[in-house]
């Protein structure tokens, strides 16, 4: 009989984790590397415009939607049959680093805006749920998602404190972080009017419900 060793399985996770890690090192390396290369022309970008927070929150908006879309889908693969067709160590330390670095990405996409000089934004206003003067329900909504979103990120850390049933329960609420993001996006996103982004958010989310359903399917099937 076959029995997992928690040691190895631990090991293997951390392994994994440092190796995504290294990778997304790498890709950031480059990625300095070019801005350092075509410095100028970056510098001549961004002098041209007076919008240049507008411009990085928007983008860094997108970066964070499209991160907590993969880790979403990873963790419903890992609760669904389809998970025995994957690495289940590799696949879970990708549902937790890309969690977290959404969040990183979410706090710079709205963190960027206090220094807009056009919105003139405070940081209660930025960190609180309505405080915005226009869009009040659609930017609400993804402050709302946002603090969802890092409670269930973060929530990894406090896992063994809390036990697997809490943490489980507790994890739920990654559902209503990506309901209430997407309204966000659709409702605020002035990208989301674009053709190719468009059908990037409607495939996107078509695939999370997709995944739900096929999930709650099998849980009514199992009883």
């Amino acid at each position: 009989m076959n029995i997992n060793n928690p040691t190895n399985s631990q090991t293997v996770f951390r392994t994994n984790l440092l190796t995504q890690t290294l990778w997304i090192g790498l890709i950031l390396s480059i990625a300095s590397y070019a801005l350092l290369m075509w410095g100028e022309t970056v510098s001549q970008l961004l002098t041209a415009t007076d919008k240049n927070f507008w411009y990085l929150s928007r983008a860094s908006g997108f970066i964070a939607y499209t991160l907590f879309w993969l880790a979403v889908v990873f963790g419903l693969l890992l609760s669904t049959r389809l998970g025995k067709h994957f690495n289940a160590a590799r696949v879970f330390a990708l549902h937790q680093y890309l969690s977290l670095i959404a969040v990183g990405f979410a706090a710079f996409h709205a963190g960027v805006l206090l220094a807009d000089n056009f919105l003139n934004l405070n940081l209660w206003q930025v960190l609180l749920p309505f405080g915005f003067q226009t869009e009040r329900v659609g930017v609400a909504l993804g402050q709302l998602g946002f603090w969802l979103l890092f409670i269930c990120a973060f929530s990894f850390y406090i896992k063994k404190y809390i036990g697997q049933s809490a943490w489980r329960w507790l994890h739920f609420l990654t559902f209503f972080a990506y309901m209430f993001i997407s309204i966000h996006v659709f409702m605020v996103g002035s990208d989301s009017r674009a053709l190719p982004l468009l059908l990037f958010y409607a495939s996107s989310q078509t695939l999370v419900f997709l995944l739900m359903t096929y999930r709650l399917v099998a849980l009514r099937q199992a009883k």
